[in-house]
């Protein structure tokens, strides 16, 4: 367990290095308004996602639910920050951690939401990879998801299920792998704004143009250099002047293999590695 303040700027970057429990129902489909591609890019810190009035809410009131919950069930939920001892990996923000061995999701929902919990008396489906996660940081079996409206709430005991984080844990290492080989997990529709004006029509056709342009001009260029290995074939390794031309034979230093040099055997070299940069590849659709 860490004692770190939760929305601290030390809090905030640390959650660059894990897989955090708001981040799996991102990585198992359901966080909609979030896509994987956009996920990857906050563990970069290219891509933040714009704070609305139900984030808001839920922030301001949060204090004010716990509260409510410690009267209500008599236990004592002091919000903890927990790394799993399974997957170096993932780590959780709990809003409530008590000595008994129970966590505690607080929600300040819309009415959609609170309904579901108050009247249906069920978790809506799209936080239960959040849960999971937690109890799996954790290592418990247990938690207390509380639905609260502002002035009342709802409270709804879940447990662990090892077959869900199963698969749970298996969507998030390959998640992971995207971040730590730099690789951009696969871009949806969703990922992608349409540009539909005069001006982006207008570039778009020229840059197009531009390409047809560029591809032929690479095709000259293989043909140029199949010449160019021919007069070097022809030239017998010797210099040589002719028709225009002058071809010099020279040196050039070898490229240096960095895996066979002893000293360097076992050194992780990638802590020398500079930040990542933006790089945009632009293609045809």
């Amino acid at each position: 367990m860490n004692k770190m303040i939760q929305g601290s700027p030390e809090w905030l970057e640390m959650r660059k290095s894990y897989i955090g429990a708001s981040d799996a129902p991102v990585i198992m489909g359901f966080q909609k308004w979030k896509t994987l591609y956009q996920l990857w890019q906050e563990k970069f810190g290219l891509y933040k996602q714009k704070t609305n009035n139900a984030m808001s809410r839920g922030t301001n009131l949060e204090p004010v639910a716990r509260a409510e919950f410690e009267r209500l069930t008599g236990l004592s939920m002091p919000p903890a920050v927990v790394f799993s001892k399974e997957h170096e990996f993932m780590m959780a923000s709990l809003d409530g951690l008590s000595s008994e061995g129970c966590i505690l999701e607080i929600k300040c929902p819309g009415e959609a939401d609170h309904y579901t919990a108050a009247v249906e008396g069920k978790i809506p489906d799209k936080y239960y990879p959040q849960l999971q996660h937690q109890l799996s940081c954790a290592g418990l079996q247990n938690g207390f998801y509380f639905s609260f409206d502002g002035k009342q709430g709802v409270i709804i005991e879940f447990t662990r299920s090892d077959a869900y984080l199963s698969d749970l844990h298996a969507k998030e290492k390959t998640f992971w792998g995207y971040v730590q080989n730099f690789e951009a997990p696969p871009l949806t529709e969703a990922d992608y704004q349409i540009r539909c004006t005069a001006l982006w029509n207008s570039m778009a056709a020229d840059y197009l143009k531009d390409q047809l342009l560029i591809e032929k001009l690479e095709e000259m260029k293989d043909v140029q250099e199949k010449r160019r290995q021919c007069l070097i074939e022809m030239a017998e390794g010797e210099n040589s002047i002719g028709g225009g031309l002058r071809l010099t034979k020279t040196l050039r230093k070898g490229s240096v293999e960095y895996k066979k040099i002893p000293e360097l055997v076992g050194v992780d070299l990638e802590r020398y590695r500079k930040d990542p940069v933006e790089v945009w590849r632009l293609a045809k659709e």
